[in-house]
C-alpha cells in the first residue's frame, strides 16, 4: 500500500505536466496547478512503477509525499501539486489537523494542533476528495499534515514590492520562522511579485516570487513598498547617464509601446530623476534632456550613468583644431578656466576623450604632441580635422624655397612627390597651410600655371611680402644692355625709371627676387650706395665683376694726356702710364662702363694688347668751339637750370635761386667719364654739379662735334626739299578758347607753339598742362602783357621769372624762348631777359579783325617757306580761323613745325636770337 501510494503521486505529477486546471471548492484558491483523476491512477499504476516514471521535475513531489497512505486510492478526486508552493497559517480557531487525506476527509484520528496554531505552513498540495478540497502542508520543523482548505488564512496576491536601500533588506526572511534572513542580493533594488498574504501573530506578510518563479521570502507589509504595476514603484534616483547601446527601444509606458530608439540619442547625456526595479528582473530609467522634457523609459542595461553632469568619459581619438580664439579651455567641469583657446590658436590636438554634458555641448579633453592634458574644451570651439595634419586654413601667401634639403608630399601619409632642390630659390603660391600634430606646419604649394607641387614643411621656406617673392642676396654686378625695360618702384609696378637712363652702366645688384610670374628681378644700387629700383634681369648683363661687361667698341682713339694708368686688369695692378701712348692713335677694340663711375678702353697697338686705361686720357672737348657764342652758353645755362630742378628733392625750395643764377661760363664745365659735368659749388643748391648726357647738351652746342651715335633724336632734322610753316598763338591760355584750340590741332595733328601770360598760366594750369602733354612748344610772353621797353631791370626780371614759375609749376618745364608783348624788343630788354626772343613773320592782326575771313586771308597772301604766323588764342574767331587755315596751307605743301624745329630748318642754332631784322648763326 505504501509503495503504490507513492507510484499513485509520482504518475500524478507526471501526468499533470500535460495538465489541466482544477478548481476548489473555495473560489478564493483557483491556482494553476497538475491535476489527475483516480481512474487515471488506477490505470498508469496497473502497467508502470514509481521507478520507470521518476524524473528530476516531480523528484521533489515523491519526496513530499511517498510516505502519505490512502484507505481508499478510488476516493481521490484529483490532485493540484503547487509550483511554487504556497503558504498560509493555521486559523487560530482550528485545534485539529490529520496525518493522512481519509482522515481528513473522514474526519478520523485527529491530531492537536496546539503548537501549530498561528504559525506559518507550507502548502504543496490541494486534494479533491468526494467533492472535498484538503491541503498538504509542511510546518517550519518539516511537520507534516492534511487540512481542510478553509482552516488555513491566506489570500493570493496581484500585488509587486519594490525593495530598495529606503526598505531593510533584513525584513526579508527566507524560513517560515521568519528568522533567518534572506541574502540581500535577491532583493536588493528588485521588485517582486506577491503571491499571498497572510497574518502570524497579528502581523501580515507577503510571500514574495523571483523571476524564475521560486519563493524568495517572506516581508512585513509594514516595511513593504507595494504597487499594483508590475514595474514596481517609483523610486527617485536623480542621477546622470549616457546612452550607450543603440538600438533599443525607448518605452512610452510599461504596456512596452515604443517611443524612440537609443540610436537617436546615442552618447547624449540625460538626467534619469526615477528608476523603476521592474518585476521582470531589468530596471528602467524614466529619462529627461535638460529642458526638462521626457524622453521616456530606457533599460539600464542600455546606459552608463554616472553622478556627474558632463557625464561619462567616452574615448574620442579624433584630431581637432582650435579655430575660436574667445572659448574656455576647463581645468574641471566646476568652470575653472584653465587657458583661452587663443592659446592655441591654429594648432592641431588630439581629442583623446569626449563628454556629452547634460547642457547639450560636447566637451572633449585634449591633448598635445607630448602628451600634456590641456583641458577640456567645447567642440563648438573647433573643427575636425581629417588626421593629424589638423584641419585646411586658406592661406594665400606667396612663399620662396629656400632649402634643398625638404620633401613634398602626395599626402600626409608621408608618400613622396619631389624634392625641393629642384625648385629652390623659386616662388610659388602656398594656398593653404596645415599644423600638423607633429608640431610643424605644412604648406600647400601651387605654381603659376597653377600645378599642385605637394606639401611641403613650412622650414624649407621663406614667407614673402608679395608675389616677387623673397629677398635673397646677391651681391652681383650687371651691365645695363636694354634701353627698353622699365625699372620698377615697387612690386606693383609703378615705374621708377627705364634702363635706357643708364644705358650701358655698370650696377650692382646686391639683391635678387625670383618672382612667382617666373622673372628674376635684380635690386640696383649705383656706386653711391643710392637705390635706383628692381629690373628684369633680362634687361641687363651679369657682369664678371665690378668692370662691367666687354662692349665692342673698334674705334681709333687718339691719347692726349700722359698721366693716367695703363691697367692690366681690374685688380689694379699697374701695367704702364698713358706717357707710353700720350700723343699717339690706337685701337680701342673694346670699353668696359666700370662700377666707379670711370669708362676703361681695352686698346691695342697692331695686334698687341696695351692694357686698359680711362677714357678721360684719350678724349677732351675744347669747349669754347663746343660751345662757340653767347647764345650757345645762354641755351647750356637753361639746358642746367632744368637739370637742376629735376634732379631735386624739392624744387620749389630752389627755383627763385635757380632762376636767377648768373649764366654759366665755359670754365664751369667739363667733360668726364663720358658726361659734361657742369660745376655749381657755392650756389646754395643742395647740389655741387649735374651731369649732362652729350644728347642732353647737344640742342645748346655745335652739335656736330659731338658723337653722332650718342645724340641721336637730340637734333630735330627737317627735309630741305620741303615748306615748313610754324603757327604761333599769344596771350593765353584761356579756360574756353584754347581747349576748342587743342581739340582742333589734335584733329589736325598739328604742333604749334603757344607764348603765355603767368597770370593766365596760374589761373587756367590744368590748360597749360594739356598744351604741354599734347607736344607743343610753350614760351614766355611776360606775367602781365606789358611793354618791356619801358620797365626797369627789376621789373623786366620779376615778369619773367614769375611766368617761368608758373608756366613750371603748371608743366614741369621752364620755358626756353619769349616773345616780347606787343614786339616791344632792343638789346638792353635781350640781355635781361637771358631768352631768345621770338618775334613773327605774318601779323594777321586777328585781334584787329576778329574775322576768320580776314585774318585767313591775310595768311594766305603773304605765306612763303619758313613763316612764322602770330595769333591770339584767346579770340573766339581767331580760333574759329584755325581749321581753314590749316587745311588752306597743306593744300599749297607747307607742314606745320614748333619754332625749335623751324630753327633747324635753316641751320640757325635752336636758342639763337631771332627778330624781323636779325638773326644770329654761327
Amino acid at each position: 500500500m505504501k509503495k503504490n501510494w507513492f507510484s499513485f503521486l509520482i504518475v500524478g505529477s507526471m501526468l499533470g505536466i500535460m495538465g489541466t486546471i482544477a478548481l476548489a471548492e473555495d473560489s478564493s484558491h483557483i491556482v494553476s496547478s497538475n491535476i489527475i483523476s483516480s481512474s487515471e491512477i488506477q490505470s498508469f499504476t496497473s502497467s508502470s512503477t514509481s521507478e520507470e516514471v521518476m524524473t528530476a521535475s516531480s523528484a521533489e513531489t515523491t519526496k513530499n509525499t511517498e510516505e502519505m497512505p490512502l484507505k481508499n486510492l478510488q476516493t481521490v478526486d484529483s490532485i493540484q501539486h503547487f509550483y511554487p508552493e504556497q503558504y498560509g497559517v493555521l486559523s487560530k480557531d482550528e485545534t485539529f489537523y490529520y496525518e493522512t487525506a481519509e482522515d481528513a476527509k473522514d474526519g478520523t484520528n485527529p491530531k492537536e494542533i496546539d503548537d501549530l496554531s498561528s504559525r506559518l505552513v507550507k502548502i504543496v498540495d490541494l486534494y479533491t476528495l468526494d467533492n472535498q478540497s484538503i491541503y498538504h502542508f509542511f510546518s517550519d520543523s518539516d511537520q507534516e499534515g492534511f487540512i481542510e482548505i478553509n482552516k488555513i488564512d491566506r489570500t493570493e496576491s496581484k500585488k509587486f514590492v519594490t525593495i530598495t536601500d529606503k526598505i531593510s533588506q533584513n525584513s526579508v526572511y527566507k524560513d517560515m520562522k521568519l528568522e533567518e534572513k534572506v541574502d540581500e542580493s535577491l532583493v536588493k533594488n528588485k521588485t517582486l511579485k506577491v503571491q499571498e498574504e497572510f497574518t502570524v501573530n497579528e502581523e501580515t506578510y507577503f510571500s514574495l516570487v523571483g523571476t524564475d518563479n521560486k519563493i524568495i521570502g517572506f516581508i512585513n507589509k509594514k516595511e513593504a513598498s507595494e504597487t499594483e504595476n508590475a514595474q514596481g514603484a517609483y523610486q527617485s534616483l536623480g542621477s546622470y547617464l549616457n546612452i550607450s547601446e543603440k538600438n533599443k527601444d525607448v518605452y512610452q509606458n510599461f504596456e512596452f509601446d515604443k517611443k524612440n530608439n537609443t540610436s537617436n540619442l546615442l552618447n547624449q547625456t540625460f538626467l534619469a530623476k526615477g528608476i523603476y526595479y521592474h518585476s521582470n528582473g531589468e530596471n528602467y530609467l524614466s529619462v529627461f534632456n535638460q529642458k526638462n522634457k521626457w524622453i521616456g523609459y530606457i533599460n539600464q542595461k542600455d546606459v552608463n550613468l554616472t553622478p556627474n553632469k558632463q557625464g561619462n568619459y567616452q574615448a574620442y581619438g579624433k584630431y581637432v583644431t582650435l579655430t575660436k580664439k574667445n572659448y574656455d579651455i576647463w581645468g574641471n567641469f566646476a568652470w575653472k578656466s584653465k587657458a583661452k583657446a587663443g592659446k592655441y590658436a591654429n594648432q592641431t590636438l588630439i581629442a583623446k576623450g569626449i563628454y556629452y554634458h547634460f547642457n547639450g555641448e560636447k566637451y572633449l579633453s585634449l591633448y598635445d604632441n607630448k602628451d600634456n592634458w590641456l583641458g577640456y574644451i567645447n567642440a563648438n570651439g573647433t573643427t575636425i580635422a581629417e588626421g593629424a595634419q589638423g584641419s585646411y586654413y586658406s592661406y594665400n601667401k606667396f612663399v620662396t624655397i629656400k632649402s634643398k634639403n625638404y620633401d613634398f608630399w602626395n599626402s600626409f601619409k608621408w608618400s613622396k612627390r619631389g624634392s625641393s632642390s629642384s625648385v629652390v630659390n623659386q616662388t610659388f603660391k602656398a594656398r593653404g597651410i596645415y599644423y600638423h600634430f607633429n608640431g610643424s606646419k605644412y604648406l600647400s604649394v601651387y605654381d603659376n600655371k597653377g600645378k599642385w607641387l605637394g606639401y611641403i614643411n613650412q622650414n624649407a621656406a621663406s614667407v614673402a611680402n608679395g608675389a616677387q617673392g623673397s629677398y635673397q642676396n646677391f651681391n652681383k654686378y650687371v651691365s645695363v644692355t636694354t634701353n627698353n625695360y622699365s625699372i620698377w618702384q615697387n612690386f606693383d609696378w609703378k615705374k621708377k625709371s627705364s634702363t635706357k637712363n643708364y644705358r650701358n652702366q655698370t650696377l650692382h645688384a646686391k639683391g635678387i627676387y625670383r618672382h612667382y610670374n617666373g622673372e628674376d628681378y635684380y635690386s640696383l644700387f649705383n656706386n653711391k650706395n643710392q637705390w635706383l629700383g628692381y629690373v628684369n634681369k633680362n634687361g641687363v648683363t651679369l657682369a664678371e665683376g665690378r668692370q662691367g661687361i666687354y662692349h665692342s667698341y673698334w674705334k681709333n682713339v687718339t691719347f692726349s694726356s700722359s698721366n693716367y694708368p695703363i691697367w692690366r686688369d681690374f685688380s689694379w695692378k699697374k701695367q704702364n702710364t698713358s706717357f707710353k701712348v700720350s700723343g699717339k692713335t690706337l685701337m680701342a677694340r673694346g670699353i668696359y662702363y666700370h662700377f666707379n663711375g670711370s669708362s676703361y678702353y681695352t686698346i691695342y697697338n697692331g695686334n698687341t694688347w696695351v692694357g686698359y686705361i680711362n677714357v678721360n686720357a684719350a678724349q677732351n672737348y675744347d669747349m669754347n668751339k663746343l660751345i662757340p657764342n653767347t647764345e650757345s652758353l645762354l641755351a647750356v645755362h637753361q639746358i642746367t637750370q632744368q637739370k637742376i630742378l629735376d634732379s631735386a628733392k624739392r624744387p620749389s625750395s630752389i627755383i627763385d635761386k635757380v632762376l636767377s643764377m648768373p649764366t654759366i661760363n665755359r670754365n664751369q664745365i667739363t667733360f668726364r667719364d663720358n658726361h659734361f659735368v657742369v660745376s655749381l659749388k657755392g650756389r646754395g643748391l643742395g647740389m655741387d654739379s649735374v651731369k649732362l648726357t652729350a644728347k642732353e647738351i647737344a640742342p645748346g652746342v655745335n652739335y656736330r662735334l659731338l658723337p653722332a651715335d650718342q645724340i641721336k633724336g637730340a637734333i630735330p632734322k627737317l627735309k630741305g626739299n620741303q615748306k615748313y610753316i610754324a603757327l604761333t598763338f599769344d596771350d593765353g591760355p584761356n579756360p574756353y578758347t584754347t581747349p576748342q584750340l587743342l581739340n582742333i590741332l589734335k584733329q589736325k595733328k598739328v604742333k604749334a607753339s603757344f607764348f603765355m601770360v603767368g597770370n593766365g598760366v596760374n589761373a587756367n594750369p590744368n590748360v597749360a598742362k594739356r598744351v604741354a602733354n599734347e607736344g607743343h612748344q610753350i614760351g614766355s610772353h611776360s606775367y602781365s602783357h606789358p611793354q618791356l621797353t619801358g620797365l626797369s631791370t627789376s621789373q623786366i626780371q620779376q615778369e619773367m621769372r614769375a611766368t617761368d614759375k608758373a608756366i613750371y609749376y603748371a608743366t614741369g618745364k621752364l620755358p626756353k624762348t619769349f616773345r616780347p608783348p606787343y614786339g616791344a624788343i632792343n638789346r638792353y630788354v635781350s640781355n635781361v631777359v637771358s631768352k631768345p626772343a621770338i618775334m613773327w613773320s605774318i601779323d594777321t592782326r586777328d585781334w584787329e579783325s576778329r574775322n576768320p575771313y580776314m585774318i585767313n586771308n591775310v595768311v594766305n597772301n603773304n605765306h612763303h617757306n619758313g613763316v612764322i604766323i602770330l595769333l591770339h588764342d584767346i579770340h573766339q574767331p581767331s580760333v574759329n580761323s584755325v581749321s581753314q587755315m590749316i587745311d588752306n596751307l597743306r593744300q599749297k605743301g607747307y607742314q606745320f613745325v614748333t619754332i625749335d624745329e623751324l630753327y633747324e630748318m635753316g641751320e640757325r642754332p635752336l636758342n639763337g636770337y631771332f627778330s624781323q631784322y636779325r638773326s644770329v648763326r654761327y
